[in-house]
């Protein structure tokens, strides 16, 4: 334990949409992936761009419904999609989730995340399976942490579509009509969870969002969500230092004084560096190079061991 100063870091931002059905969570998306993906990478084509998003289809393939349809001065594109069909288990989730990652996605839409709670073999299903008591709960918790885990992912902006209960509002417009509005009352998910993202947004029966909660504090007043959007979610996200950067550092740092300390190291290491392909250390990825280290140690203790 130890302390020291606080540090803003480069973050990947977990971001919610509730609504009703109807109200425009799934374009509404797509339009911030967008957004998000252009500042990332503004000298991309927009065909190359769509291929940053990826998509985690639960509604009966809806999405694709938007593909070469314009919206917000774009064209939506051809976005990664994975049709997930019941049940929908939190590991299925996970994996259609790591599957994106491993191809480079970098804006994970999960639409619906409704459906590993409530619908077929998601979480309230599986409580009712073992029978539905409060007990029961514990032994779904090993799920509930995987889902949250993989909606925080720090590698990749993260956008779920949560179903609103709906209700209806009874208003008089400024005219005095009786007019009746359908909206969004309670997200259809387990209570609290909005909470565990870093922008969340409420999208009423117009189109209109309102942010419920907001770490950024940039969405102060009711707006439509578009490519702008997530334009500004993203330059807020850049602010501060960029931890992947410094872990990085830190592993090629550990990497190169294991091999310094340990002369006899020097032959293995360039066996993996011949693995890998790459000579250059500072081409390493993060993970090649914590694998690199661990691999070494591994040969280090094996050694020992036969000597």
């Amino acid at each position: 334990m130890k302390i020291k100063k606080a540090e803003r870091s480069k973050i990947k931002v977990p971001i919610m949409l509730m609504g009703a059905s109807g109200a425009g969570k799934t374009l509404s998306a797509l339009l911030i992936a967008k957004g998000i993906v252009e500042s990332m990478f503004p000298d991309m084509v927009e065909a190359q761009q769509w291929e940053k998003v990826g998509m985690i289809e639960t509604e009966h393939n809806r999405s694709s419904l938007y593909v070469n349809t314009e919206h917000d001065g774009a064209t939506i594109g051809q976005f990664l999609q994975i049709e997930l069909e019941p049940p929908f288990t939190a590991d299925r989730y996970e994996e259609a989730f790591k599957l994106f990652k491993d191809n480079h996605v970098e804006v994970i839409i999960v639409d619906s995340l409704s459906s590993v709670w409530s619908g077929e073999g998601g979480i309230l299903d599986k409580v009712n399976q073992f029978g539905g008591s409060i007990g029961d709960w514990k032994k779904v918790s090993p799920d509930q942490k995987k889902v949250l885990h993989m909606l925080t992912d720090s590698d990749v902006h993260v956008i779920a579509t949560v179903r609103s209960k709906q209700g209806v509002e009874v208003t008089r417009s400024d005219t005095g009509k009786v007019q009746v509005e359908k909206v969004g009352l309670k997200p259809d998910q387990k209570d609290g969870l909005e909470y565990e993202f870093a922008i969340t947004f409420q999208i009423y029966q117009n189109h209109i969002a309102q942010a419920m909660k907001d770490n950024s504090s940039i969405f102060d007043t009711a707006i439509q969500l578009d490519r702008n959007v997530g334009h500004k979610i993203y330059a807020w996200a850049e602010q501060g230092v960029d931890i992947n950067v410094q872990r990085k550092v830190k592993a090629q740092a550990a990497f190169l004084k294991l091999v310094s300390d340990r002369p006899d190291l020097a032959e293995a290491a360039e066996q993996l560096k011949n693995q890998i392909g790459k000579k250059d250390l500072s081409e390493w990825t993060f993970d090649e190079l914590k694998n690199g280290y661990k691999h070494l140690m591994a040969w280090s203790k094996k050694e020992k061991q036969e000597a």
